[in-house]
């Protein structure tokens, strides 16, 4: 390989470890924009090369900017989604790119230099047609030119931040913040820790714990995650964090953990109620039989929250956890866990945070930050838990979110061993997205600047109805007028001739 294919596939490289680095959605600046709509490119600063690259774009103002760590290497004005085609805000990563696309959907309309941003049709592309505002079916458009330098510099995996409104990189500080490190993960690890359960096919190359017989499936699980966080780990790839509120779907598998935990046999822990967990249940149950806590609160063999609340209590383990946290590498699940997150009846917002080098530690990771705008309708907050205060703009600050977030020692070991420039970590209160796939995608994150207008309650008026006259009493000397009757043709004639009669006489 030459020096020029070198020096390509390094900045390649140093792109696909990059997610983005993070934007504060703020109040747009009239001032910021000075340059004219047709300038298609404003900037090209000399940035750090090392710094992860980024893309957001603002839908106030119809501008992309492209950020590489905090400096901006590139401007450009773009043209978003028109009314009922609206282009989603949210936290994306460009999931496939095509020098040559067709619509799937709008008749094989051409996009070329295509960056796909969902498998469900929003993507950045080139278009013919750019104007200051918003014109397209949900993409966002892009110059002629700008296009294809701006394809040019990304690769998969690169974040696009899409707000409502202008926002740049912030940098943050917070001791709760990942930082690579190396640690000896195999006394650390639990059941507890390990995520999806996954079939056990073989050890791998790490050895077995010695206190542990090769059959024992605790230990054959440990040996397949230090298997794999170990490739992971020489790969160098950045990973993705996603953190956010505990989903009702694994209440059943944590049950079966904690059975299992506390020596009850639940079975394979699979998520599946089955009559293993039942029959788990039901022994845990007897055994509290003539306990203080039964005598408290008996319970019954259902599974829900105050079974796994006793079961925790059972084991030492203090409260239920209220948050989970899930890994992945090359848009492929690694493993994940539950977690705590303090006063859950408080939102969460939605953030992006992405590690890049640091220039005053080596050896550490500095960290931007991004908040944006999410609202939660009534339906959203009831069924979160939550209570958002609708009089501020629904911005939460990123560090004030990390305070409240308590992740497990053995779980933050295994990312700190594995966390790297371009690595990032996504919070939101809505779990996981229509958008976001098994596998394919990172996480991804749609939120809701605003919610719909809604039209004042209006009072019903009861309508009265028109009074009915008054009907006059009638006595016995009071004519009554009957209906006139109908005519025939000799009663016309009969009336006719008397009136000719009485006009001779006359």
């Amino acid at each position: 390989m030459n020096y020029k294919g070198r020096l390509l596939f390094t900045a390649g490289f140093v792109l696909s470890a990059g997610g983005a680095a993070l934007a504060t959605e703020k109040p747009l600046d009239p001032m910021a924009a000075t340059d004219s709509p047709s300038q298609a490119v404003q900037t090209a600063l000399e940035a750090d090369q090392e710094a992860p690259l980024q893309i957001i774009v603002s839908r106030k103002d119809q501008r992309l900017r492209v950020y590489r760590g905090q400096e901006v290497v590139a401007t450009s004005r773009v043209s978003t989604g028109k009314a009922g085609h609206s282009t989603p805000t949210g936290i994306f990563s460009i999931l496939e790119k095509r020098r040559q696309h067709f619509s799937n959907i709008y008749d094989s309309a051409p996009m070329p230099y295509m960056q796909r941003l969902t498998w469900s049709g929003i993507a950045l592309h080139e278009s013919g047609s750019v104007p200051n505002y918003p014109a397209s079916h949900g993409c966002v458009r892009l110059p002629r030119g700008f296009a294809g330098k701006l394809f040019s510099m990304t690769e998969r995996g690169a974040h696009v931040v899409i707000a409502n409104r202008e926002a740049e990189p912030e940098l943050i500080h917070n001791a709760r913040l990942f930082q690579p490190e190396d640690v000896q993960l195999a006394n650390k690890l639990t059941e507890l820790s390990l995520g999806p359960s996954q079939p056990v096919k073989g050890h791998g190359k790490i050895a077995l714990l010695d206190d542990r017989p090769s059959e024992d499936p605790l230990a054959a699980k440990i040996s397949m995650r230090l298997n794999l966080l170990d490739q992971v780990k020489r790969d160098n790839s950045p990973i993705r964090v996603f953190i956010t509120r505990q989903p009702r779907g694994n209440l059943v598998r944590e049950v079966q953990i904690m059975l299992n935990e506390l020596g009850f046999d639940a079975g394979e822990p699979d998520g599946l109620a089955g009559k293993a967990t039942y029959g788990a249940v039901r022994a845990f149950i007897k055994s509290r039989q003539g306990s203080i806590e039964d005598q408290v609160q008996p319970l019954k063999a259902v599974i829900d929250k105050t079974l796994l609340t006793a079961l925790y209590h059972a084991a030492g383990k203090g409260e239920v956890p209220t948050g989970h946290i899930y890994v992945r590498s090359r848009f492929k699940p690694l493993f994940d866990a539950p977690i705590m997150i303090k006063n859950p009846e408080a939102p969460l917002g939605a953030h992006l945070l992405t590690a890049t080098h640091s220039h005053t530690q080596s050896g550490k990771l500095d960290w931007l930050s991004v908040n944006l705008t999410d609202r939660y309708d009534d339906s959203m907050q009831t069924r979160l838990g939550v209570t958002q205060d609708m009089d501020n703009e629904a911005l939460v600050a990123s560090s004030a979110i990390l305070d409240r977030i308590e992740i497990p020692d053995e779980v933050r070991a295994q990312i700190d061993l594995l966390v790297n420039s371009g690595s990032s970590i996504t919070i939101s209160d809505r779990g996981f997205s229509r958008e976001t796939t098994p596998v394919g995608t990172d996480f991804i994150v749609l939120t809701k600047p605003d919610l719909p207008s809604s039209r004042p309650i209006q009072k019903t008026v009861e309508r009265k109805k028109p009074a009915k006259p008054k009907q006059v009493a009638r006595n016995k000397t009071e004519p009554v007028q009957e209906a006139p009757k109908k005519k025939g043709l000799f009663s016309m004639l009969i009336n006719r001739g008397a009136r000719l009669t009485e006009v001779k006489t006359r």
